[in-house]
């Protein structure tokens, strides 16, 4: 049989072929790892698409969201700078529209302070009550919102509720003296004066190793001796 001629086609179709090496093969990686991506080529090609659509949908709902806190904002300043009826349907639409802002849940304290100059103090209770439910003890509307409550229960004159509100008040930062005297205040709009005096020399207690008003204090020891007379 004659030698095959080096110029024959096939010979020189076979002798070209190189298998290609491939980028994962020029990146020097470890052989294992490039041999469990190209077995799993297909599941590692859906992951990634999957993580690029989640990125795309985190960065858009963001922006989204961003847009939405600045549009509270803005309607909510818009609707406090209205009056009478006007403001109260503006606040409403902010709550509306808005549901789940900061700007929302500050539109709904607004309508319980309108209602509470109003005289309107179950309403004005509900509202307050249904903003202090939505946040945690750590927000700084906690206080502002518990002394709301405490204030509209003693305004309806429900002393039993104001006087309990007022006592988890004496534990919220900033919020002490409200608390205090709230709570003895009650106590002695039910003839409870006893109950009172033991309040009010508490909060007397609680000054020491405090600066304190001095104006304050003679307040409070005015009661004190007053309460102690009519024992």
């Amino acid at each position: 049989m004659s030698e095959q001629s080096a110029f024959d086609p096939s010979q020189i179709a076979e002798n070209a072929y190189i298998e290609p090496s491939g980028v994962l093969d020029q990146l020097n990686l470890p052989p294992g790892f490039v041999k469990f991506v190209r077995k799993n080529k297909r599941i590692l090609q859906i992951s990634g698409g999957l993580i690029a659509i989640v990125v795309v949908a985190g960065s858009l709902y963001n922006s989204y969201h961003t847009k939405r806190i600045e549009d509270s904002a803005s309607s909510l300043s818009i609707s406090m700078d209205a009056t009478g009826e006007s403001k109260s349907k503006a606040l409403q639409q902010v709550i509306t529209d808005y549901s789940g802002t900061p700007a929302a849940l500050w539109a709904k304290v607004e309508l319980g302070h309108m209602a509470m100059k109003e005289g309107a103090y179950k309403k004005a209770l509900e509202h307050y009550k249904t903003v202090l439910e939505k946040i945690s003890k750590s927000n700084p509307m906690y206080g502002l919102l518990t002394f709301g409550v405490a204030q509209a229960e003693e305004a309806d004159n429900n002393y039993a509720d104001a006087s309990a509100t007022y006592s988890s008040l004496k534990d919220v930062e900033g919020y002490k003296d409200e608390g205090f005297l709230g709570m003895a205040r009650v106590l002695e709009a039910q003839g409870q004066n006893q109950e009172a005096l033991a309040v009010y020399e508490e909060y007397l207690g609680s000054f020491l190793g405090e600066e304190r008003n001095e104006l304050l204090t003679r307040m409070i020891q005015e009661k004190i001796t007053r309460l102690r007379v009519q024992k």
